[in-house]
């Protein structure tokens, strides 16, 4: 029975990884069982989730599901698996609670199915949110539309003024 338990944990993993745009490992020790509940509730609203899992059967479901963990199985393991449509906020979300409860660290983890260290990690959370990136993006390509436009208009206010100025000298009404 004992065996039947793990090779359908293995599956339900195997999964979960399969399905996530970004896997996390971490190392919990120092995490209270309430901070591990707020931790997993927070994760949860923005669609990830957060389990700790034997080493042995975390390597056998990331090698399953195509993802090479290296070395990050030593001690104890927690792992986030993020089904979001932003699977960078649940990496932020992870990496922001663990700075200030000053407990645990990133092992390493896998963005988009790309291996990364923990240091990578930690600079991917430091990012902007999608929609910001995104907003940066839009106003970086609309900025030489809209110094065109200006300059543009800029030529017909000229003209306009210039006509102006004529038609004063010549006795027209302003």
């Amino acid at each position: 029975m004992v065996a039947e338990e793990k090779i359908k944990q293995v599956g339900e993993l195997v999964e979960e990884a399969s399905q996530s745009g970004a896997v996390v490992l971490s190392d919990y020790r120092g995490l209270t069982v309430a901070e591990m509940t707020s931790l997993r509730k927070k994760l949860s609203e923005i669609g990830a989730d957060f389990r700790v899992v034997k080493n042995t059967l975390l390597r056998l479901a990331l090698d399953k599901s195509g993802l090479s963990g290296g070395d990050a199985y030593s001690g104890p393991t927690a792992a986030l698996f993020s089904r979001s449509a932003d699977p960078i906020e649940s990496v932020k979300v992870l990496v922001t609670f663990l700075k200030e409860k000053a407990k645990g660290e990133i092992k390493m983890g896998f963005f988009e199915r790309t291996q990364m260290v923990a240091s990578e990690l930690l600079a991917l959370a430091a990012l902007p949110g999608k929609a910001v990136l995104q907003a940066q993006l839009v106003s970086q390509i609309s900025h030489p539309i809209y110094g065109l436009v200006y300059s543009l208009s800029s030529c017909q206010r000229r003209l306009a003024s210039v006509l102006g100025e004529i038609n004063k000298k010549k006795g027209g009404e302003r």
